[in-house]
């Protein structure tokens, strides 16, 4: 009876020690992100280890179909490759292969893991490759089929590739409902339906996405009319004070505050550097532009904030051309404003107006090529202007002398023309003094008298020319010969 109670004893023991050692045996198996794929796709298989202790330590090599699949990449730095080894613990890790022709392929798991115990690791799954699927080509139609605004016309006239469009409305109008169609029945439309709108210009977006993603945006400004506005009038058109503070966007370095015009409260922009108090104007089409506002003499001037790579500048009217310059009207950053300068084709101009960050009025230089303005130097400019005219100067003098040379090289060549002119005469007389009937010996004096007088017209002409050259020399004239 003993010794049958001994032995179960004995067994229990070791059945339990046996159930120990097998409770915590490492394990590992293998799963996958898809049991079908196309050629061309990818797929992820698994590895997980499960049951092991923190001082457990496994490896294992993975096997795979390599004329089915091609191996892509693994996602632990355990692994060199598909050979991972001594992973500590629990853990997973995941290789991700690509299909390259159509069938079932397998993939094997197989190693070992050491702790108390040791034993070894296997496991194994399969993904069927199927043919390639072509990709679905996506619509790109992004374009609306209809648009309108219920009980109202759209200006202008819808038309698909027109993206802008306005109505006006009623001031006691708070909505306005919205409908539209799509040209491609995959394309999706947002902005659509009842819309509340307020006083003054009403922004509304209509949005049309294609398949594919691309959007078009097509845009309603719906213009609701003020109570009682207060209207004026620049250069004969007609604008609107705007009175909505939503409409209007506050300038840098300006402050919200709020006036009164006509006896209503209007928002405004002040700044304390500039002085200048911006409201808001709108013009009859309902663009709205920032004016400067002259509570004083009621006057608004269109506000223009220009920004260069020097400083932020506002033009005004009113100067008058520096020395040298003429006007010219200047594109500065699309803005056309009044300008001066030397000539049409230079690169520099002057502009009036004011540093916005300092409040400086005056003179300022704009280099076009750079976009970049700084202070006019009138006293560089005047300099460069004297060496001008120096330059002008010696010029024009130089022109005057080689047109004297010339004066005096045209006389010379008249005065040698008719030198020639008394000898050949004189050559003619002697010629002919056969024919006179008067003594050989008077003949001889009226030769020499005539020489003489040939002599003495030269040295006149010569004394004329030094006088037009104010050198006139200092010379004897010859005797005349008795």
């Amino acid at each position: 009876m003993f010794k049958k109670k001994l032995s179960l004893l004995i067994f229990t023991i070791v059945s339990c020690l046996i159930f120990i050692g097998s409770s915590h045996a490492a394990s590992l198996s293998l799963s996958k992100s898809a049991g079908t794929i196309s050629v061309g796709q990818t797929v992820k298989i698994t590895a997980r280890i499960s049951n092991a202790l923190d001082y457990t330590y496994s490896s294992f090599s993975l096997q795979y179909d390599s004329e089915r699949f091609a191996f892509v990449s693994t996602s632990s730095s355990d692994c060199s490759g598909l050979n991972c080894r001594y992973i500590e613990g629990n853990k997973s890790i995941t290789f991700t292969f690509k299909a390259k022709t159509q069938g079932s392929g397998t993939f094997k798991a197989s190693g070992s893991f050491e702790d108390d115990n040791s034993g070894s690791l296997s496991a194994s799954t399969s993904v069927t490759v199927g043919e390639a699927v072509t990709p679905k080509n996506l619509s790109s139609n992004n374009f609306l089929k209809s648009l309108s605004v219920e009980g109202y016309s759209l200006n202008p006239e819808f038309n698909k590739d027109k993206l802008e469009y306005s109505l006006d409305v009623a001031k006691d109008v708070t909505s306005v409902t919205i409908k539209a169609t799509a040209e491609d029945s995959t394309a999706k439309i947002t902005g659509v339906g009842e819309v509340n709108v307020t006083e003054g210009i009403n922004t509304l977006n209509v949005v049309v996405s294609a398949e594919n993603g691309s959007t078009k945006t097509y845009v309603i400004k719906v213009n609701v009319a003020e109570k009682d506005p207060i209207k004026t009038k620049i250069n004969g058109s007609e604008y609107t004070v705007v009175r909505n503070k939503d409409s209007l966007t506050k300038p840098e370095n300006y402050e919200e505050k709020t006036i009164t015009i006509d006896g209503k409260d209007v928002p405004a922009f002040y700044n304390e550097i500039t002085k200048f108090t911006l409201v808001g104007l709108k013009d009859d089409k309902g663009n709205i532009n920032l004016y400067v506002y002259d509570k004083k003499e009621n006057k608004y001037t269109l506000y223009q904030e220009l920004k260069t790579s020097g400083i932020n500048f506002y033009p005004m009217d009113g100067a008058k051309a520096p020395k040298g310059y003429k006007q010219y009207t200047i594109d500065l950053n699309g803005v056309k404003v009044k300008g001066f300068k030397i000539s049409k084709d230079s690169n520099y101009a002057v502009i009036y107006g004011m540093d916005l960050e300092t409040g400086k009025k005056g003179y300022y230089m704009y280099d076009i090529k750079n976009n970049t303005l700084q202070l006019y130097n009138e006293e560089h400019i005047n300099l460069l202007m004297k060496k001008n005219e120096l330059y002008s100067i010696i010029i024009l003098a130089s022109w005057a002398m080689l047109f004297l040379f010339l004066i005096i090289i045209i006389a010379l060549c008249a005065k040698n023309s008719k030198r020639k002119k008394k000898i050949k005469n004189i050559l003619e007389r002697l010629g002919n003094e056969e024919e006179v009937n008067v003594p050989q010996e008077e003949e001889i004096v009226d030769e020499e008298q005539v020489v003489d007088e040939v002599i003495e017209n030269e040295e006149e002409d010569e004394e004329e020319m030094y006088n037009i050259m104010e050198e006139k020399p200092k010379k004897k004239k010859k005797p005349k010969k008795k």
